[in-house]
């Protein structure tokens, strides 16, 4: 009886994993020259948001150079079942350089009537319920919010967060490019497999993540050479949708290779929850090794909880406030004392480095950049003048001119908006050593 019942239960398996690969396909779309929702090959659909409805667990949808709006150009694509999403392509499916020749580009239209709260990009599976678990991949996008975004002129120097009755223009989103989200697997048993490599988000002016992923008890995150530039909230955000008490059931994250480059406060007022190049939820286990953080308005990494962090061979330099900050604690932590204060790295941590790196992005823009006022709000409020040194050290560190500010209560400048072009020169090749995304890395 119980052979026959062991027999069964295999016959049942072996159903299932069937299933899986009968139904699982492949889908193909292009700006250029889709139609329809067949998202053949021969026949691409013209969106990713067009066939969002059609997709099922293990599918695989790839997506040639163009540029994306979203369905009716509302900025957003919500999918509620594990896919992968491969960017990239030729026209013809054939080649694929995503930062190269073939970019896909998700953007929208601000004064679009279709707007939507939402991630650009995102994968949420908080309500998904069918029992087909199969690995989530996001590879080769280049997410650029820009078009999204409310700009207070045509100039696109400074973001405005409300919306405009007058002009017609909605708010500037504040959700993110890239968002990835699962819960409890259905079965109980298997973890997520969950992959994010190769994108590039950009313009993105969210509260929390730019490109942030929520794993579950045993899910194995991979993020890999990704550069998030010029955004609000926090660059990569390594969250969990899991609470517990034993490390070992913890979601365990591999963040290597990445490059997170200039994160802004939400806005010039704000002083908490935002500009953090990297942070984490309390319930993580990660290792963070071979990434550059540069230019956090905060912190270039928030550690949040007791489990150790294992932070190894990443460039840390040009935080405003510190390089390294543990919620437990409330210890802000300076480069210099990073391993000798820090309570919750792990022993292994070491070879992290804060020199000096030259990010080859247009003088203009960096120009921009460090034109904007820093302002610190106690000061303000105190009639105290605002951190010159902090705006100068960075200043100093992009090889601009110092510059002495008098008070003021706002910025002209904030969030200006940098071309997918520009952004890429960050990544063409390795900024320092083997540190970084860069475009040689791509596979």
């Amino acid at each position: 009886m119980k052979f026959k019942k062991l027999f069964g239960a295999s016959i049942v398996l072996l159903l299932v994993a069937s299933q899986i690969q009968v139904s699982a396909r492949d889908w193909y779309v292009s700006a250029a020259r889709g139609k329809g929702k067949s998202g053949k090959k021969s026949k691409p659909a013209k969106d990713l948001g067009n066939i969002v409805s059609k997709l099922k667990p293990g599918d695989v949808v790839h997506i040639a150079a163009g540029t994306y709006p979203g369905r009716g150009k509302s900025g957003a694509d919500i999918i509620k079942v594990p896919v992968s999403i491969i960017g990239g392509y030729s026209d013809d499916f054939s080649s694929r350089d995503p930062w190269g020749k073939y970019k896909t580009i998700f953007s929208g239209d601000n004064k679009t009537k279709n707007y939507k709260v939402s991630p650009r990009v995102s994968i949420d599976l908080s309500k998904y319920r069918t029992k087909i678990i199969t690995p989530i991949l996001i590879d080769g996008l280049i997410v650029d919010q820009g078009a999204q975004n409310h700009y207070k002129t045509v100039k696109q120097l400074k973001i405005v967060r409300l919306a405009s009755p007058k002009t017609g223009a909605n708010p500037t989103p504040d959700r993110g490019g890239i968002f990835v989200r699962v819960s409890r697997s259905p079965d109980f048993k298997t973890p997520w497999n969950i992959t994010v490599k190769n994108n590039l988000v950009l313009n993105s002016a969210p509260t929390q993540g730019a490109l942030a992923v929520f794993g579950y008890a045993k899910s194995r995150i991979l993020i890999e050479n990704n550069l998030v530039i010029n955004c609000t909230g926090t660059g990569i955000y390594a969250g969990t949708s899991w609470a517990g008490r034993n490390e070992a059931l913890a979601p365990k994250f591999t963040i290597k290779n990445n490059s997170i480059l200039f994160i802004w406060k939400y806005d010039a007022f704000v002083s908490s929850f935002s500009g953090v190049g990297f942070k984490t939820d309390s319930e993580v286990v990660a290792d963070f090794a071979n990434n550059i953080i540069a230019f956090s308005d905060r912190f270039n990494i928030q550690k949040q909880g007791k489990w150790p962090l294992n932070l190894k061979n990443n460039i840390l330099i040009g935080a405003v406030d510190s390089t390294y900050y543990e919620t437990v604690g409330d210890s802000k932590i300076q480069f210099d004392d990073l391993e000798d204060e820090a309570e919750y790295l792990s022993d292994d941590s070491g070879d992290n480095k804060n020199s000096k790196i030259t990010i080859p992005i247009s003088k203009e823009w960096l120009t921009l950049y460090g034109s904007r006022v820093l302002i610190d709000r106690n000061a303000v409020e105190a009639d105290i003048k605002p951190q010159k040194t902090r705006a100068n050290m960075l200043r100093s560190i992009l090889g601009l001119n110092q510059r002495a500010d008098d008070i003021k209560a706002d910025s002209p400048i904030w969030l200006p908006r940098i071309s997918v072009d520009d952004a890429l020169k960050a990544v063409a090749s390795p900024l320092a050593n083997d540190c970084g995304a860069s475009s040689s890395l791509i596979k």
